[in-house]
């Protein structure tokens, strides 16, 4: 690991963490002041101009004058400034657009400008300046990390659209680079296989002192795979080359051949390491040193860090990396405990509205940071320096405690309609929408449709609960369970990313039988639900539901 990298955090870590220390000490006027900055940087916009930015002087007038949107009420302008439009919702054009998936099925592209990309920055050093506090060792060895491709194209006016992670790792200083395992180039090879063994190839012959991946389904699926291609990891690493059957762009090959050196020493210490496992390498052998692996910790994914003990060195700190996403990073953890984290207030301004809440916010009613309690959960909505103004996230987060003044948050869940296990983030529109589609034209008529999200082993699955007028047989069952494949992976991107790299099990049409949503109806009613605004979930990840059906059949298409 790069000295001069241990170096810089011990110089400067300690006055990093001071520093956010004091903003969090006064968050009303830390984020006063930061919605003040963006508004009058921005004022000069054309979402600027329409909201009278320049006329608001606090937290009060902006409730008032700006309304609570979503990506839809966003789309118009960010489609202008992507088509070359000056000035649509921020000063500065954005110099990236991060793709994520939408509630529609069409793709989100979230703007990054500059000052976005800065503050996130800061942040992120504020992150490892704590882990370096806490684990010193951490730089004793590299980081793999895991990021998708940076760029996936350009937009009308030249500007770049992919990945946020990928953009950020490629991008980064040089000094930073020499910290990871695994060069950028190596995140560009199209075929998952071939990538995964390429980037566990690099690490495995590297000592690695941290794991970075946002859902620990990664981390598992990277021990899992180490396992699995053992004879091959250390036979490439004995001869200093990578696999010739492997699907890899020759001008990517070429790229990370220079990085490859015959290396029979660390061949024969993994190959120890392996006998002792069976017969297959993973990672508590391979970096028996591992100070760390960086995570969500919070929302559905309780069962896989269940499972770390199995693949990596028995007690290794797992520290969770925040409330993030591609619109924001909205918090910082500073301790391993738990998945709290404390609210970014000098990055990005937040308001609130409890979950509890009787009816939806109109815009005026939404809280600050400083409003909160602890033990209630909210809806977040947030302001950023990408130019998202009063954005509703529709994700859950609790407050947990205080640090110094300023909320500690914790993620709970997507909010209503959403269901997300690896980052998949799939919608009940989306379901509707698949499930429209493969069944259309088709003789059986689907009497209601709804889907659970569940574990199943050690990955995640979906589950359709279908009441057709006339039950399909078997192959017709069969073959409906592949048209809601095919369906889902055309409506949302990432469940498609996750079906491909097998982090998702394929989907079950489970037929049940006729009759059972109005049973299932009638009972809700029974127990006090209102008859004339009863709705069905139609998206959940409380599997309790699905048990209150009776099935005829499950139907699946091959994992």
């Amino acid at each position: 690991m790069s000295l001069l990298v241990r170096t810089l955090f011990e110089a400067f870590g300690p006055s990093t963490l001071r520093e956010f220390k004091r903003q969090c000490a006064t968050p009303t006027a830390t984020q006063q002041k930061l919605l003040i900055k963006m508004l009058s940087q921005n004022s000069d916009t054309e979402y600027g101009r329409i909201n009278g930015f320049a006329a608001i002087s606090n937290v009060r007038e902006f409730q008032k004058r700006v309304p609570v949107v979503d990506y839809e009420e966003l789309h118009p302008y960010i489609e202008k400034a992507m088509s070359g439009g000056a000035r649509q919702l921020t000063r500065r054009q954005p110099n990236f657009y991060a793709v994520t998936s939408g509630t529609t099925g069409a793709s989100k592209y979230i703007p990054v400008t500059p000052e976005s990309q800065t503050v996130k920055s800061k942040l992120m050093r504020v992150w490892l300046s704590a882990v370096f506090r806490d684990h010193p060792g951490i730089f004793a060895g590299r980081i793999l990390q895991v990021v998708s491709p940076d760029v996936e194209g350009r937009t009308a006016s030249g500007v770049p659209f992919g990945a946020e992670s990928g953009h950020a790792y490629r991008n980064m200083p040089g000094t930073m680079k020499k910290m990871y395992s695994v060069p950028y180039d190596t995140y560009e090879i199209k075929d998952y296989e071939a990538k995964y063994y390429t980037l566990l190839r690099l690490a495995a012959g590297d000592s690695v002192s941290a794991i970075a991946s946002v859902n620990p389904s990664t981390a598992l699926l990277l021990a899992k795979r180490l396992a699995d291609h053992t004879e091959h990891i250390l036979r490439d690493i004995r001869d200093g080359v990578l696999r010739t059957d492997l699907d890899v762009d020759p001008a990517i090959r070429r790229k990370l051949e220079r990085h490859f050196r015959p290396d029979p020493e660390r061949a024969r210490k993994l190959e120890r390491a392996a006998r002792e496992t069976g017969g297959k390498l993973l990672p508590k052998g391979a970096w028996p040193d591992m100070e760390i692996i960086a995570c969500w910790k919070g929302g559905t994914v309780g069962q896989y860090l269940e499972q770390f003990d199995d693949y990596f060195p028995r007690g290794v700190a797992t520290r969770d990396l925040g409330y993030l996403s591609s619109e924001n990073r909205g918090s910082v953890p500073l301790t391993d405990e738990g998945d709290s984290g404390v609210l970014a207030i000098a990055t990005n301004f937040y308001e609130f509205f409890p979950e509890d809440a009787s009816g939806p916010p109109d815009g005026t009613d939404l809280l600050t940071a400083a409003e909160l309690e602890v033990g209630r959960r909210y809806f977040i909505y947030v302001t950023t320096l990408g130019g998202l103004y009063r954005y509703d996230m529709n994700d859950i987060v609790e407050v947990t405690g205080h640090y110094q003044d300023t909320p500690l948050i914790r993620f709970v869940q997507k909010g209503k309609g959403v269901v997300s296990f690896t980052g998949e983030k799939l919608y009940e529109t989306q379901v509707l929408a698949a499930a429209g589609k493969a069944f259309a034209g088709l003789p059986q008529r689907p009497e209601f449709i709804a889907a659970v999200g569940e574990m199943r082993g050690d990955r995640p699955r979906y589950l359709f609960l279908v009441e057709f007028d006339s039950p399909p047989g078997e192959s017709e069952g069969t073959d409906l369970a592949g048209r809601l494949e095919r369906a889902l992976c055309e409506s949302n991107i990432e469940y498609a990313a996750k079906r491909d790299s097998m982090r998702i099990g394929p989907p079950v049409l489970r037929v049940v039988r006729s009759g059972e949503f109005d049973a299932y109806r009638k009972r809700m009613v029974e127990q006090g639900r209102a008859d004339g605004q009863f709705k069905v979930l139609r998206l959940t990840s409380d599997t309790s539901f699905a048990r209150e059906f009776s099935s005829i059949c499950d139907y699946a298409v091959d994992s």
